[in-house]
């Protein structure tokens, strides 16, 4: 892997996701376009290990050009509630490499959003009993409640959640009520159940989620 994660990026982008990369704008940012339909944005790469924060992707919205997209190298690290509400109130989208490609056939790069993560905050936008939700991390977010506490809901990919899925989980993020698979197919077995409770949390599917967001 190239030291430079900008260019690192570029090469995948052109030898996998098949874009192509114009070049880079005064500000460092690739300027990629489809080749399908001619659309053409701007990427900024981070290089941030950890935990992305406000102070990491504010400095890319500094200048004349804003980028559309925003990305960072290594993908495994966690973006905060904050700066994605930073990235987003700027018109701007955040995801991983693969998710490049997914933005430019929107035709609008900022809009791009995680489908499947979206799905979970408009469900739980859309329960009557939830006034608001909001990132704690791009998996995890924070529901208001009208009635009953808030919940932290942690959301992984598991198709058979087990204890180990949980306890990464814990690992990874901290403190969660309920941790959730994304998929609606497999299971959740006993001993994920029961790492989750010793932890005082919960290991739900989205249906019971939704039902556990009532009371």
């Amino acid at each position: 892997m190239s030291n430079d994660p900008t260019e690192w990026v570029a090469e995948k982008l052109v030898a996998k996701e098949y874009m192509e990369v114009l070049g880079r704008t005064a500000e460092g940012f690739l300027l990629v376009k489809s080749p399908k339909t001619g659309y053409t944005f701007s990427v900024a790469v981070l290089g941030v290990r950890g935990v992305i924060q406000p102070s990491d992707v504010a400095p890319l919205f500094g200048g004349v050009n804003k980028p559309q997209f925003v990305m960072n190298v290594p993908s495994m690290s966690l973006w905060s509630g904050a700066a994605i509400d930073l990235v987003h109130a700027a018109g701007t989208a955040f995801g991983k490499l693969g998710d490049i490609a997914r933005a430019a056939s929107t035709g609008d790069a900022g809009s791009f959003r995680d489908k499947n993560m979206g799905f979970f905050i408009n469900a739980m936008e859309q329960h009557r009993n939830v006034s608001h939700v909001s990132y704690v991390f791009d998996t995890v977010f924070k529901a208001v409640r009208d009635s009953g506490s808030s919940l932290v809901v942690a959301v992984i990919e598991a198709y058979h959640m087990s204890a180990e899925d949980v306890r990464n989980a814990r690992a990874r993020v901290g403190h969660f009520d309920i941790v959730v698979k994304s998929s609606s197919y497999g299971s959740i077995t006993d001993q994920a159940q029961a790492a989750a409770n010793s932890m005082g949390a919960e290991a739900l599917a989205f249906g019971e989620l939704m039902s556990r967001l009532h009371k």
